[in-house]
């Protein structure tokens, strides 16, 4: 599929370079580059969730390095969004857009001074639309971060406030809300997340993910994750239960902890020796007596043993401001036995999430948008085509009759003169370069050549587009499907992933996948519903695209 959007690029490219060279007319060769820079557009990923849900602890772990604000007390949020590229002015790295319409760089300071409550930092964040941090970090080549503010944010309830201040509060609040829903909306894919729910059982959580969905996300877009797993270990084993009941508004759940992801980041990239060292340390210590420190900080960080050759002020270092559950959970793993560094820091990796989270937003939402972004492209690069073949070509036709008619007027006078030979000669050649040269022709000649190629990559995006429509044509006709019916279309029609094993959940046998397009094909016929007659029809279509694949391939 990357190959397809690649190959959408070149075909875009080339067109641009013909449309340059060829007497077309420069607003079409404009647009057609503008298409380019679109379709190398990243996708975009929104993160939602309520106030002091750890979204902009998730951001720093995505990104590896810590530039959302993280705030140990309710703070007054922005929208934010982390774009690929470098500061215009390094000194004042993040660009402030006004609600009034201008924009302005601002240094570190500003942004600082916009987390409080007080009136003055209110009537601020009211007036601010978003703020944009460009960063030349490799994750934002393909993706944009907007980290929305939390649901249900601001403000203390309970101080004795004036009537502007409640004012500027349901304002700002009404503001985040406006914003965090437009950019849900818009967004190629989006994360929903939850931490310190007040119980670790499924209901809670389940209760949790829909009031901060608001019940209106989608699974076409949508994932949610649990944060800070590193507090709720138990939980993990019922991730795919939760995900189960959840299926109509998220595509999964993926369990994460930030704070373990950034941690390993400081001890393997900003301190290359740090898990070494801890190693080393923990080592020293009796087993029976290193479970013992690890029941709580305070044993860790406060108490001297006998049996215990690491004091208390050395353990405090090892530790330094890496969260308690998360250093307990990397302690229990490296003294895992017979467990090498090497193996103790990739099952550390594996419990962050992060490698299941990006292969989830990869595969279920990015392959789709960029696929979607290409089709898109494409279409309106027909439109260009288009418009050049019935509004150009018709004028330059006139054009050129209008040009032929004035050459020969020209001609028939220099022929007729008895000036010099010689110079009458330049003067035909001259005229015939500047009014003899049919534009119809070369520009019939593009058109032929540049439809073409755009011809053949739309019909294979055209493919994927139509899995879409029917994927979204099926979340809005629910009803008309049973429970099997409608998760094995969920599959088929590439919800889970676009690569051909996953669409056919692993069952790759030619003679089930006609089975399968055989019985879509008869639910087509039988439907009485118009709605569902045409996604059983779609349904039977794909069948038979991933059956010529496989066959194709054997």
């Amino acid at each position: 599929m990357s190959s397809l959007v690649s190959q959408v690029r070149d075909v875009l490219s080339r067109a641009a370079e013909l449309f340059r060279r060829a007497p077309v007319p420069i607003e079409l060769v404009n647009r057609l580059e503008q298409l380019i820079q679109e379709l190398e557009q990243p996708c975009v990923l929104a993160v939602v969730g309520r106030a002091k849900a750890g979204k902009s602890t998730l951001v720093n772990a995505l990104l590896g390095v810590d530039l959302a604000k993280v705030g140990v007390t309710e703070t007054t949020a922005t929208i934010n969004f982390f774009r690929y590229g470098q500061p215009a002015n390094p000194a004042r790295p993040i660009r402030c857009y006004w609600r009034s319409g201008f924009y302005e760089d601002v240094d570190r300071t500003f942004y600082e001074s916009l987390q409080g409550n007080d009136r003055q930092t209110l009537e601020r964040a009211v007036a601010i639309e978003r703020l944009e941090f460009f960063i030349p970090h490799e994750v934002l080549r393909e993706v944009t971060i907007v980290d929305t503010p939390g649901t249900e944010a601001v403000v203390d309830e309970h101080r004795k406030v004036t009537a502007e201040f409640l004012n500027l509060r349901r304002r700002l609040r009404e503001q985040h809300n406006q914003d965090t829903e437009r950019w849900t909306s818009q967004a190629d894919a989006v994360i929903y997340l939850i931490s310190q729910v007040p119980r670790v059982t499924d209901k809670a959580f389940l209760e949790e993910f829909q009031d901060v969905t608001g019940r209106r996300s989608r699974a076409l877009n949508a994932i949610g994750v649990v944060a800070k797993i590193d507090l709720y270990p138990e939980i993990c084993a019922r991730i795919p239960a939760i995900a189960e009941q959840l299926r109509e508004y998220l595509s999964t759940v993926v369990p994460v902890s930030a704070g373990l992801k950034r941690a390993l980041d400081r001890l393997t990239a900003e301190n290359p020796s740090g898990l070494q060292q801890i190693a080393a340390a923990i080592s020293r210590i009796p087993q029976q007596r290193l479970f013992k420190l690890l029941d709580s900080h305070e044993l860790w960080d406060e108490f001297d043993f006998e049996d215990c050759p690491v004091k208390a002020e050395q353990r405090r270092e090892l530790r330094q401001d890496i969260p308690w559950a998360v250093f307990a959970t990397i302690v229990k793993t490296l003294c895992q036995e017979n467990m090498h560094r090497e193996q103790a820091l990739l099952r550390l990796q594996e419990l962050t999430g992060f490698d299941l989270l990006r292969n989830v937003l990869e595969r279920h939402f990015f392959r789709r948008a960029k696929l979607l972004r290409a089709f898109k492209t494409v279409n309106e690069a027909r439109d260009i085509l288009e418009q050049l073949r019935f509004k150009y070509l018709p004028q330059f036709e006139r054009e050129d009759e209008e040009n032929q008619d004035r050459l020969n007027r020209f001609l028939a006078f220099i022929r007729s003169s008895q000036g010099d030979t010689q110079i009458a000669q330049e003067l035909e050649d001259f005229l015939k370069t500047q009014l003899g040269t049919a534009r119809v022709n070369q520009i019939d000649a593009l058109l032929h050549d540049v439809g073409l190629s755009i011809s053949q990559v739309y019909h294979e995006l055209e493919e994927y587009n139509a899995d879409f429509e029917a994927l979204t044509a099926l979340e809005q006709a629910r009803d008309l499907f049973t429970e099997t019916e409608y998760r094995e279309l969920q599959v088929l029609f590439g919800l889970y992933g676009l690569d051909t094993e996953t669409r056919v959940d692993g069952q790759c046998d030619p003679n089930y996948l006609n089975e399968r397009r055989g019985f879509w094909s008869q639910q087509a016929i039988a439907a009485r519903h118009e709605a569902r007659r045409k996604i059983a029809d779609s349904g039977a279509q794909a069948y038979g695209r991933l059956l010529a694949e496989i066959l194709g391939k054997s």
